[in-house]
């Protein structure tokens, strides 16, 4: 049994990801389901495809962790070197596993291709390690032990090392190290606030627990409050009940206290978008929407759709961009239009009712706005949105000033928008 922190290094092989062709994800997986074992990361690094440059991470990252996660660099180009790199590092010759050359034959069999001696190189395995096979790639993995660490080998491409990590990786390390620690995690998604505002809700309760760490990360979807920390437990009753609370009686108040001070603002716990979230209160009222969306270009309906099940209410959406379009596909007056311009709250309300009335469904929404980068004046800036929504309420709008790119802007008010939704059926439910 581990009782002692264990500590994890992530070395990320492939020149694209320093050349900014492809950013890493791999290492937030592995990150995650290392801490499910007990194992900390503390170091994540990049390197290129080259054999010197790995060998070199490796035998740093050897004087310090206790497990090492190499990906990517298992394929069979040349400048796919990571296997050999490793195999001389620690002076193992490659050798053809038979399980790893008849998995790869029967992979490009599917493909009504044959192996040829480049790809059979997938099938190379330091004398040693222990095999990890690749159930939906051609090239395997290898786990192996060198001293006191633990050295992991996965392919790059993230389906496949996610999926040898969760189900051959995660079992051999809680084999291996049966440590005790446990990681504990609780995230809670917040909209309306930025994050000096957030941060001041949370002040209060912050100094009360010392040993547990807060972070705040702000993207365009709001402000994510992540709590988190290390506890000592049962290891085989921690991994069966991991998704319950850790093993100090506070953790649940602490969460308590975090849903009292986030209010309003707090729209989700864990992975929860706000999507799912609207689609849910509107399945309880069951109400249907209807969308008429200009600056967003239908993004607020996509988000939508991406929820199974959203048929049941989700009847329409029209992409109004046009003046044109908002006359003819909302109802737009022409005169409202010249008099008040396009962005503006009186045309966000008239496209919400318009839509409404057309649809017959019982929320209708409508949006419009300049997301840039040209289009702004000293009256109307870049960023300048109005949002209004049309239902058994009464109408609402509400106008926001959002700063960043064309995509940032669009997507920061598709989110402003689901918002407006949540809050409106919530008062309803009150």
């Amino acid at each position: 049994m581990y009782m002692k922190p264990l500590y994890a290094d992530i070395i990320a092989v492939g020149s694209e990801l320093l050349l900014g062709g492809r950013v890493d994800s791999n290492s937030v997986f592995v990150s995650n389901l290392l801490a499910e074992c007990g194992i900390a990361v503390r170091k994540k690094i990049s390197v290129g495809d080259h054999r010197a440059d790995i060998q070199e991470a490796l035998r740093a990252s050897l004087k310090r962790a206790d497990v090492i996660v190499l990906t990517g660099g298992l394929g069979s180009t040349l400048d796919d070197c990571t296997r050999e790199a490793v195999a001389e590092t620690f002076r193992r010759p490659l050798i053809r596993r038979k399980q790893a050359y008849e998995n790869l034959q029967e992979r490009f069999r599917r493909f009504g291709r044959a192996v040829t001696p480049l790809l059979a190189k997938q099938a190379l395995i330091p004398s040693g390690a222990r095999m990890l096979a690749n159930p939906v790639g051609t090239a395997s993995g290898f786990l192996m032990r060198e001293g006191q660490s633990v050295i992991v080998v996965l392919p790059g491409v993230p389906r496949e090392a996610k999926v040898m990590m969760a189900s051959q990786v995660q079992p051999a390390l809680r084999k291996i190290f049966k440590s005790t620690r446990r990681y504990w995690f609780h995230a809670f998604n917040t909209f309306g606030l930025p994050e000096t505002d957030v941060q001041k809700q949370l002040d209060l309760i912050l100094m009360d627990y010392a040993n547990t760490q807060f972070g705040l990360l702000a993207s365009p979807r709001g402000v994510k409050v992540t709590v988190s920390c290390w506890v000592v437990g049962d290891s085989q009753s921690s991994v069966k009940k991991k998704e319950q609370s850790p093993f100090f009686p506070e953790w649940n108040h602490l969460i308590k206290q975090v849903r009292d001070c986030l209010g309003p603002w707090l729209f989700s716990e864990g992975e929860r978008t706000m999507e799912e979230i609207v689609g849910e209160l509107l399945r309880g009222h069951s109400w249907t929407i209807a969308l008429a969306e200009s600056c967003t270009g239908g993004l607020i309906a996509h988000r939508l759709t991406d929820v199974p099940g959203s048929s049941l209410y989700l009847d329409r959406g029209v992409v109004s961009y046009s003046n044109q379009s908002k006359r003819e596909c909302v109802g737009i007056p022409a005169p409202l239009l010249r008099r008040y311009g396009a962005v503006s709250s009186h045309v966000a309300e008239a496209m919400a009712k318009g839509i409404r009335r057309r649809s017959r469904v019982d929320l209708g929404v409508g949006v419009t706005g300049i997301a840039g980068p040209g289009g702004g004046t000293v009256k109307k800036p870049v960023g300048l949105v109005y949002g209004a929504i049309d239902g058994p309420r009464g109408t609402q709008c509400r106008r926001w000033q959002f700063w960043g790119d064309r995509t940032e802007i669009k997507l920061k008010t598709s989110q402003a928008v689901l918002d407006l939704i949540r809050r409106y059926a919530n008062e309803a439910a009150v």
